[in-house]
């Protein structure tokens, strides 16, 4: 088919190409009316006892407090390794940002993982608190209660165990990670969005008009080979 023939078919069938980009129009709109996100990524970290981040042997990498940091996530998560409040997502890369997947309003709790989507990779005994919500207030509030979860928890497994205070694994949350920031598209982002959303209303009108515009002329084409069958049998029945 030609761009001629492509453009005769949408001229024949506007109505098609003209809802769809209505539509488009409409979900652009409402996408963009929707506003950014705040986000953050709280980090707890997980030491031998009397340590600092500072410490070379603070035990950030030792494998039984990397189990115990494990533990803890569990009991945050109620029992489950890693949990979202609405679905459990692996990303491509570790680092990948927890919005980045389109969630508008939920929670991640999980031990930092350095691995990929295939290979989970547990090397540092840090818990990752990532929150996205619509309000800063809610954020502030989500991050707060599980903070304060995570220290309750660490306290809790070790007391139950019996283990003097000064003995015991600490937690500290760094203070850079309690940060929240603010996400919101760019204008260079928005205009990519608005011309990706119209290419495809295009092409999706363009396989539409087609699509109806053979389906009307398909009847038509059958009747009218049927009427020359018809009168091609009616003549030879004639007598000369």
């Amino acid at each position: 088919m030609t761009i001629r023939e492509l453009l005769s078919a949408m001229l024949r069938r506007w109505y098609i190409p003209i809802g769809l980009l209505a539509g488009a129009a409409l979900v652009t709109a409402m996408l963009a009316s929707d506003g950014g996100l705040y986000t953050t990524n709280t980090v707890v970290s997980f030491m031998r006892p009397a340590e600092t981040s500072l410490s070379p042997y603070n035990g950030a990498q030792d494998e039984s407090v990397i189990a115990f940091a494990g533990v803890v996530v569990q009991a945050t998560n109620n029992g489950r390794t890693g949990a979202t409040e609405r679905t459990a997502l692996r990303y491509s890369m570790s680092d990948a940002p927890y919005y980045g997947a389109g969630v508008r309003e939920g929670v991640l709790v999980n031990l930092s993982n350095s691995g990929s989507q295939w290979a989970s990779t547990f090397s540092k005994s840090d818990i990752e608190i990532q929150i996205v919500g619509r309000t800063f207030d809610w954020v502030k509030t989500r991050q707060t209660e599980l903070v304060n979860r995570v220290l309750s928890i660490s306290n809790t497994e070790q007391s139950a165990l019996d283990i003097s205070s000064d003995a015991r694994i600490t937690a500290t949350v760094a203070p850079v990670t309690m940060q929240i920031d603010y996400v919101s598209p760019s204008r260079r982002v928005q205009l990519a969005a608005g011309g990706a959303m119209l290419a495809v209303a295009l092409i999706v009108g363009a396989w539409g008009s087609i699509t109806v515009d053979r389906l009307r002329l398909r009847p038509r084409i059958s009747a009218g080979s049927r009427t020359q069958a018809s009168s091609h049998r009616t003549s030879k029945g004639t007598p000369s």
